[in-house]
């Protein structure tokens, strides 16, 4: 799908005047989806932020354990939000950067393929870090919530020890793997890698997995 796009919008980089219905066309439905009102852009990782904290103070200070798998929900839906706050962070509104590679003037064929590839690079590394942070905070979640708290059964510790190993699975899958495209967007952005990716800007990679924009 994606490269029968890159096709199409080849054809587009010496369209004649017939080929104007289709980029209206992109032009409207960019408009239609793109939100008329503009949030916070933290709102989703606030807000997720807030019920990890409710579930984890709920579930570290009651003995009851029906409560605590109430709370151990609360948390999981949390970091889940926080996941998709990342990653709407991070993702870029694909029909008006199409339109931003077509509005240039004297673009060549080239160079609108780069520009495509690039924007489904930045697409691909918002998923991956996404993926990575909420598989990471699960992961510490599930052992916290094995070995730190009171009065837990040994059938439900073995189900949060398995949780976090599935999730450690994830984030360390999510670290290494990235797709074709996000490497040739990194190539072109500079090596940005990691839990913290600074958009649009040159990283600078440090040992710590954290990439600085300069």
């Amino acid at each position: 799908m994606k490269i029968l796009t890159l096709f199409l919008l080849l054809i587009c980089a010496g369209a004649r005047a017939s080929d104007q219905d289709a980029y209206e066309f992109l032009k409207k439905k960019s408009k239609e989806m793109k939100p008329t009102e503009t949030f916070n852009r933290y709102e989703d990782i606030i807000s997720g932020s807030l019920a990890f904290v409710i579930g984890n103070v709920g579930y570290f200070t009651t003995n009851s354990q029906t409560l605590q798998i109430a709370y151990s929900g609360v948390q999981t839906v949390g970091i889940i939000s926080v996941g998709h706050g990342i990653y709407d962070y991070y993702y870029p509104h694909f029909e008006t950067r199409l339109l931003d590679l077509l509005n240039k003037k004297q673009m060549s064929r080239g160079e609108l393929a780069n520009g495509y590839v690039a924007l489904l690079g930045e697409m691909d590394q918002a998923k991956r870090i996404s993926l990575l942070w909420s598989s990471s905070l699960l992961t510490m979640q599930y052992g916290l919530n094995a070995f730190v708290s009171r009065d837990i059964s040994q059938d439900m510790k073995d189900i949060y020890l398995f949780l976090g190993g599935v999730n450690a699975i994830i984030a360390i899958y999510s670290y290494y793997h990235r797709t074709d495209y996000e490497k040739f967007y990194q190539k072109q952005k500079g090596p940005e890698v990691g839990l913290f990716v600074i958009p649009n800007g040159a990283g600078i990679s440090t040992g710590l997995g954290l990439s600085q924009s300069w």
